[in-house]
C-alpha cells in the first residue's frame, strides 16, 4: 500500500504532467460542470482556467455540435465506456476551433460514474488540410478513404465520398459494408471475389466499378486500392481513392457506340462507300462498293481508284476531286465504271467528301449510288414519250382525217394505211370471216382485229415484226374503235345513198333526208368527241401528270430535263387542242343552257381570236327551241363566223335573233367586203352557203342572202316555231 508521501509525489507527478502537455484535460462531474482543467486549455479555447472552471463543460461548444456532444456525454455516463469524438469550439475572438476530444469515465469506490475525463486536442490546422483536400477531391469529383484490412470501419473517408456512393458519411465510416448495396451486382462480385484475393495478397486493385443509387443511372467509378504493411510484412490498413469516371465512360461509349454505327453505316450502306488517300490509292471500301466494281477490296487495296473510271471520263472525275481536295467541299460527278470481270460498265454517281483529321486533309471518301438502271429507264421514257407524241399526233391526224371518209372501202384503205404508217407491219389487210368461225392468227407473228359484225365478220389482219408495246396496242385498238363506230353508217349510209340517188338527181333534195343526214351528222360528232374527251384526252393527261411527277421528283441532268419540258409543252398543247376539237364537235351544255347562252359563250371565244366587234342581241323569244332548232342556227352561226374570219375582213358583226307565235328570225349582216351573187348562180357550194341553206331547209325554214361588193354580207332565216311545225305537219299528214 501506497504511504500518504507517495501519493503526494504521484499527485505531483500528474499535475506537472497535465499542466505541460499541449492537450488540453478537463475534468467534468455528472452535472456537466468543469472542476479541473489544465492550464493548456487557455491556448486551445481561448478561456483560461479562472473561466472555464465551474462552467458548464458545453458552453463553449459550437451551437450546431452542442445537443450531439451533450448526448454523447450522457451515452459515456450511462454506458460507462471511453469515446472519441470530434467537435466545434466557439474562440472568445469569434473564430471556430476544431477539436479531438478522448472521453473516458471516471468510477467511484462503488463502480459509478463519478467524473468524466476529457483530453482535448486543437486539430483546425489538420481539418484546414482535409479541407483543402475535400476542396481538391470535390473539384475532381474523387474521394480517399483508409480503412482496416478487414474493411470493418473506415478510419478516415472525405466528405465527398457521400457524393460518388450515395450514403451520409457517418454510414460509410462505420459500415463500409453499406456500399456494396449501391454497388452493380456484377462489379460487386468482381470486388468480393478476385478484388479481394489481390489485396489478400499485398497486391493493389485498379478497378471501374458502377454505382447504382441513383434510379435510372449509372455513375462510373474508378477505384485503387493500395494495402499498406507493417515492417513485418502484415497488411495494417487498406488506402484508396476513388475517381467519379462517369462522364469520361459516357464519352467512351458514345465514341464506342458512333465507330459501331458507322462501321454499321458504311459497311451495310446500300450505296458505295469508299475511302482513298491523298494520292487517290484505294483505303476502304464496303460490300456494296464490291458489288457495283465487281472487285473485292482485298484485290483494291494500293490500287488507284481512277483505274476504275472509263477513260472519256478521267478529265472530268479528276477534276471534280481535285476541286474537293483544294475547297476541302463535298461534290459530286456522274461517271462510268469498269467492272473488271465481267467485261462490261456502270453508270454511277459519285460524291466526294473530304476527310479531315485534326483539321488537316487526310483522304477523300466517295458515296458511289449506281444509276444505270435509271439512266437506262430515262432514255426509254425519253423514247417512249417521243413514241407516245407520234402516236397522239396519229391518232388525232386519223380522227380528223375520217371526217371526210364518207365510203366503206375508203375507210378500211385509210385505216390500212395508217397502220401501216405507224406500226412495225410486214402487211396489213382486211379480212371477211364467215359468222360461225373466228378469225385465229396462224402464228405468233400475226394478228387478227374485229372491226365490226355484219352479215360476215369484219377483221383488221395484220403481220407484225415485233410484239406491239402497250402504247401500241393502245393506239391500234383507239383506231380500231374509231373505225368501228363509222363502219356501219357509213355502210347504211352508202345503202341509203343508192336508193336515194335517182330521188335526188331530177329533184329536190327531200327536207326529211336532210334533217336525218344532220341528225346522223350531229349524233357522230358526239361520239367522236365523247371518245376523244375519255380516252385520248384522259391518258395525255394521265400520261402528262406521270411525267411531271417524274421530273420533279427524280434527279435529271439539265440536257435531259430541258427536253423532258419540250415534251410537257407538247403534251399541253395535244391537250389543248384536242379539247378546242371536243368543243368544236359537241359545243358542251348546249342544249342544257339553250341557244342563247351558248351563243354568248360562243361570241366571247370567237373575240378572243378575231378581229372584229361582234354586236348580239335577243328579243320576244316567245316559244321553247326544238333540239335540231337549236343544234341547226348553232352551225349556221360557226358557218357564219368562219366565213367572216377567212373571207369577210368585217370589223363589226350584227346578229339578232327575235320571235312571234309563228315564225323564229334570225338576221346576220357584216360590214366587211361582201360579193357578187349574180355571178354565182345559185350554187355556192365551195362558200358554205349551200350547207345553211340546206340547215335552214332541213328545219322547214327559208334563208334570204343580200350581199354586194363592198356592202357586206347580210343573211335573214325565217323558222317556223314548234307549234306552227306540229300544224304543217298535222296538216299535211291529213291532206
Amino acid at each position: 500500500m501506497k504511504s500518504e508521501s507517495d501519493l503526494l509525489n504521484e499527485e505531483i507527478r500528474y499535475k506537472i504532467v497535465a499542466d505541460h502537455t499541449s492537450d488540453g484535460i478537463v475534468l467534468v462531474d455528472n452535472q456537466a460542470i468543469v472542476r479541473y482543467v489544465s492550464p493548456s486549455i487557455q491556448q486551445i479555447s481561448g478561456f483560461t482556467v479562472q473561466q472555464y472552471v465551474g462552467m458548464d463543460a458545453f458552453e463553449i461548444i459550437h451551437p450546431e455540435d452542442r445537443e450531439r456532444v451533450r448526448s454523447l456525454h450522457v451515452q459515456v455516463v450511462q454506458t460507462k465506456m471511453p469515446m472519441d469524438l470530434e467537435y466545434r469550439l466557439l474562440h472568445p475572438q469569434g473564430t471556430t476551433v476544431y477539436v479531438e476530444t478522448k472521453v473516458k469515465p471516471v468510477f467511484d469506490s462503488f463502480g459509478n460514474v463519478k467524473y468524466v475525463v476529457a483530453v482535448v486536442r486543437d486539430i483546425t490546422e489538420r481539418k484546414k488540410t482535409e479541407q483543402l483536400l475535400e476542396n481538391i477531391l470535390e473539384s475532381v469529383n474523387a474521394a480517399v478513404w483508409s480503412t482496416d484490412k478487414d474493411f470493418s470501419r473506415l478510419t478516415f473517408c472525405s466528405g465527398s465520398m457521400e457524393k460518388l456512393a450515395g450514403l451520409p458519411r457517418h454510414e460509410i465510416v462505420n459500415s463500409p459494408i453499406r456500399m456494396h448495396d449501391h454497388i452493380h451486382p456484377d462489379d460487386n462480385e468482381m470486388l468480393m471475389g478476385e478484388a479481394k484475393n489481390k489485396l489478400d495478397q499485398g497486391m493493389a486493385v485498379n478497378s471501374e466499378i458502377r454505382f447504382i443509387h441513383v434510379e435510372g443511372e449509372t455513375r462510373w467509378n474508378q477505384m485503387i486500392i493500395q494495402p499498406y504493411m507493417n515492417n513485418v510484412g502484415e497488411i495494417e490498413r487498406l488506402d484508396g481513392i476513388s475517381l467519379d469516371i462517369t462522364e469520361k465512360k459516357r464519352s467512351e461509349l458514345a465514341l464506342e457506340e458512333s465507330e459501331q454505327r458507322y462501321k454499321s453505316l458504311f459497311e451495310n450502306n446500300l450505296d458505295g462507300v469508299f475511302s482513298i488517300d491523298l494520292n487517290g490509292d484505294f483505303v476502304n471500301a464496303n460490300r456494296s462498293f464490291e458489288k457495283i466494281s465487281g472487285i473485292e477490296f482485298a484485290n483494291l487495296t494500293d490500287r488507284c481508284f481512277l483505274g476504275l473510271i472509263y477513260d472519256e471520263d478521267h478529265i472530268d472525275v479528276y477534276q471534280v476531286l481535285s476541286e474537293v481536295m483544294k475547297k476541302r467541299e463535298p461534290k459530286d460527278v456522274e461517271c462510268r465504271i469498269l467492272r473488271s470481270r465481267h467485261a462490261d460498265q456502270r453508270i454511277v454517281n459519285i460524291t466526294f467528301v473530304p476527310i479531315f483529321l485534326s483539321g488537316q486533309l487526310n483522304g477523300v471518301h466517295g458515296i458511289v449510288k449506281d444509276i444505270t438502271q435509271r439512266k437506262k429507264e430515262e432514255q426509254e421514257l425519253i423514247q417512249s414519250e417521243e413514241r407516245y407524241k407520234s402516236l397522239t399526233e396519229s391518232i388525232n391526224r386519223f380522227s380528223n382525217d375520217l371526217a371526210n371518209v364518207m365510203k366503206v372501202t375508203d375507210l378500211e384503205n385509210r385505216l390500212m394505211d395508217e397502220v401501216k404508217q405507224v406500226l412495225p407491219v410486214t402487211e396489213v389487210s382486211i379480212e371477211e370471216v364467215p359468222r360461225d368461225h373466228e378469225g385465229v392468227p396462224s402464228s405468233k407473228n400475226e394478228k387478227w382485229v374485229k372491226i365490226t359484225e355484219k352479215e360476215q365478220w369484219i377483221y383488221l389482219r395484220i403481220g407484225i415484226k415485233q410484239p406491239l408495246l402497250k402504247m401500241e396496242e393502245e393506239w391500234l385498238e383507239t383506231a380500231v374503235h374509231y373505225v368501228t363506230i363509222l363502219y356501219d353508217n357509213l355502210q347504211r349510209t352508202e345503202d341509203l345513198m343508192k336508193r336515194l340517188e335517182d330521188m335526188v338527181t331530177y329533184s329536190t333534195t327531200p327536207k326529211w333526208i336532210l334533217k336525218l343526214l344532220y341528225r346522223l351528222s350531229e349524233k357522230e360528232r358526239a361520239s367522236l368527241s365523247s371518245d376523244l374527251h375519255d380516252s385520248v384526252l384522259q391518258d395525255l393527261i394521265i400520261w402528262y401528270r406521270k411525267l411531271e411527277s417524274l421530273r420533279s421528283s427524280s434527279y435529271f441532268n439539265e440536257e435531259t430535263q430541258g427536253e423532258l419540258m419540250q415534251i410537257e409543252e407538247g403534251l399541253l398543247d395535244a391537250i389543248h387542242q384536242i379539247r378546242i376539237t371536243c368543243n368544236e364537235l359537241r359545243p358542251p351544255f348546249l342544249l342544257k343552257m339553250g341557244l342563247v347562252e351558248s351563243l354568248k359563250s360562243l361570241f366571247s371565244y370567237a373575240r378572243m381570236f378575231s378581229n372584229y366587234e361582234i354586236d348580239f342581241s335577243v328579243t320576244d323569244l316567245q316559244n321553247p327551241l326544238t333540239e335540231d332548232q337549236i343544234l341547226g342556227l348553232y352551225r349556221i352561226v360557226q358557218e357564219l363566223l368562219n366565213n367572216a374570219n377567212k373571207h369577210s375582213k368585217a370589223t363589226k358583226v350584227t346578229v339578232n335573233l327575235t320571235s312571234n307565235e309563228e315564225i323564229i328570225h334570225f338576221s346576220y349582216a357584216d360590214n366587211g367586203i361582201g360579193m357578187d351573187l349574180s355571178g354565182f348562180g345559185g350554187s355556192f357550194k365551195h362558200m358554205g352557203i349551200a350547207g345553211i341553206e340546206n340547215r335552214v331547209l332541213s328545219l322547214e325554214g327559208k334563208v334570204e342572202l343580200n350581199s354586194a361588193p363592198q356592202k357586206g354580207f347580210h343573211v335573214n332565216i325565217y323558222i317556223p316555231t314548234t307549234m306552227q311545225q306540229k300544224g304543217d305537219y298535222y296538216g299535211n299528214t291529213i291532206g
